[in-house]
């Protein structure tokens, strides 16, 4: 059976028609979870600058179009936009408890060089931005239900700890390691002259004095020495998605 030419083009523009309608389209929610469609040109005629996978195996994307950046993960078409950077790159991502974490370096019109974090579950994502840090990069520890950011700014750390889907943000004061003060100390110290005999010379030694008794000990208040903990709150950004069914 032959197709026409004319028939083979249509065919092919509804093909055409239908993937940039699935791969460009999303749903907006205002602020009064009022739904709005919109269309998702970021797919269709963007750059893709970054992959990452989910905890659930599923794949995601991090976009630029005209100078602006996005999220789109999963078979949701789900899409979160980064507001104010100028430029975006994915450093790192992490699995905990079922979240996908991406650490993201982003450039802000007042830091070059500032970090964000991500977080991934389903079809909800939070967002924090380390706005108060600039050009300063993150001491990061993992684990099986925390992932630790210590950044060191002036004479202290600001810590951020990501735990069960809330950002907890301490400031700890930078302390002197005592290896340091160690090897100072060995490095000043004026090594001992070896001498090939030793004086039999005995020298008189100076009767011992008195030593006054030690006053009473006074009871002093116990000190706190705890360091004040807060809940670092996320940005708040508009997410989009449009659920495709088979």
């Amino acid at each position: 059976m032959s197709v026409s030419l004319h028939n083979l083009t249509l065919r092919s523009l509804l093909v055409l028609t239908i993937v940039l309608g699935l791969n460009g389209c999303s749903v907006r929610y205002d602020k009064n979870g009022k739904v709005l469609f919109k269309t998702d040109l970021a797919s269709v005629l963007g750059n893709e600058v970054g992959q990452f996978v989910l905890a659930d195996g599923s794949k995601g994307a991090l976009r630029e179009l005209n100078g602006r950046y996005s999220l789109k993960w999963s078979n949701l078409m789900i899409e979160r936009p980064l507001e104010g950077v100028s430029w975006a790159r994915i450093i790192n991502q992490y699995h905990i408890e079922g979240h996908t974490l991406l650490l993201l370096k982003v450039a802000t019109p007042s830091c070059p060089a500032q970090y964000r974090l991500i977080d991934l579950q389903n079809t909800s994502s939070q967002e924090w931005a380390f706005t108060g840090i600039c050009d300063v990069g993150p001491e990061i520890t993992a684990s099986a239900d925390k992932l630790q950011l210590n950044f060191t700014s002036g004479n202290r750390i600001e810590q951020f700890n990501w735990q069960h889907g809330e950002v907890y943000h301490s400031r700890l004061p930078i302390q002197k390691q005592k290896t340091a003060l160690k090897e100072k100390a060995k490095s000043t110290r004026k090594p001992k002259s070896q001498s090939p005999e030793k004086s039999t010379k005995q020298v008189k030694r100076a009767p011992a004095k008195a030593v006054d008794p030690l006053p009473p000990k006074v009871a002093q208040p116990e000190l706190d020495n705890s360091l004040p903990t807060e809940i670092y709150s996320p940005t708040k950004t508009r997410q989009t998605s449009l659920e495709v069914r088979p």
